[in-house]
């Protein structure tokens, strides 16, 4: 009785009206219905095609490819370049930097490198006996200077302060890596001391280059291991860097220091570039010496920057 009663209130304006406006009254109720239904199944089946948030963000994206940054900038405010020695940028000849490796266990014999009539580029260990002195020596000498950034080796003992380590927390890393930055001053870029541990975790690397990227300098991979990635994420970075191509240790007979060296030139005359390393060893500076008076022309003793730069203009 009582929903009779409901329904004849609501039906007694439409019957008491004419038949005409009643029946428009009815069509304009029936069509808003009909909307309101399409609009809800609309919205449920675009709810249904469209992913949440949730799945979007778990979704497996493609990574993108690796890029290589290079910079063909000639701003001198940057390290690696206002610290570099002049060097004819139009030469087109091949170019062979010797880094002459001072641990600083032989002053002398580093002296003597500095004083030779050649571009010679000396790598110097943050941790020798007047390293600052040293390196501001080399540069009076007109002598690019590296910094000699020890790093973790793999089968031995490192015992020398502030290390750059894998595994260290990311604060540390660059607590040490300022302080060994700070040792000497006026340096074209750092080059790793061993690291064969820490030149192929690419993390750490990562890590230690951006605190050179931030410094202006360049980097050369010592190519302590031979799957040290060091130089590849340089790169990556827009680091400025070089890869050593031939490493002539300390004790070395003067035979194979010459097939070393000679190892290097035909290194740049194959490919436009070649690093070596020797150590600042007296008897080896005064091969060096030698066999720069009957080296010969076609290949260009240059400073390292010179060799970054054509690696960096892809020149060969």
């Amino acid at each position: 009785m009582n929903s009779l009663r409901r329904k004849t209130i609501v039906l007694r304006p439409i019957l008491g009206m004419s038949p005409g406006f009643a029946l428009a009254v009815v069509v304009c109720i029936v069509a808003v219905g009909v909307f309101a239904a399409v609009m809800l199944d609309d919205i449920s089946r675009g709810a249904k095609k469209s992913p949440s948030v949730v799945s979007a963000t778990n979704a497996n994206f493609e990574q993108p490819a690796a890029t290589i940054v290079r910079s063909h900038t000639a701003d001198s405010s940057v390290a690696w370049l206002r610290h570099s020695a002049p060097f004819p940028t139009d030469d087109p000849a091949p170019r062979m930097a010797i880094v002459v490796v001072d641990d600083g266990s032989d002053a002398t014999a580093a002296l003597s490198a500095m004083r030779l009539s050649v571009p010679l580029t000396l790598a110097i260990a943050p941790t020798a006996d007047a390293a600052a002195r040293r390196a501001e020596a080399a540069r009076r000498y007109g002598r690019e200077v590296l910094l000699l950034l020890p790093m973790q080796a793999e089968e031995k003992f490192d015992d020398t302060p502030n290390p750059i380590a894998i595994h260290v927390p990311h604060s540390e890393l660059n607590r040490r890596m300022n302080w060994n930055l700070a040792q000497i001053d006026g340096y074209v870029g750092v080059m790793n001391s061993f690291g064969e541990a820490t030149t192929r975790d690419a993390g750490t690397m990562r890590a230690v280059l951006e605190v050179v990227k931030s410094k202006g300098l360049s980097f050369i991979d010592s190519r302590a291991h031979k799957d040290s990635v060091a130089s590849a994420v340089a790169r990556r970075m827009g680091v400025p860097t070089g890869d050593r191509v031939v490493a002539i240790d300390a004790g070395s007979s003067v035979q194979d220091f010459e097939v070393g060296l000679n190892t290097g030139l035909r290194h740049a005359e194959r490919w436009g570039t070649s690093i070596v390393t020797i150590p600042a060893d007296r008897k080896l500076i005064a091969a060096l010496q030698d066999w720069i008076a009957e080296a010969p022309s076609g290949v260009r003793l240059a400073p390292v920057t010179a060799v970054i730069k054509r690696l960096r203009s892809s020149k060969t």
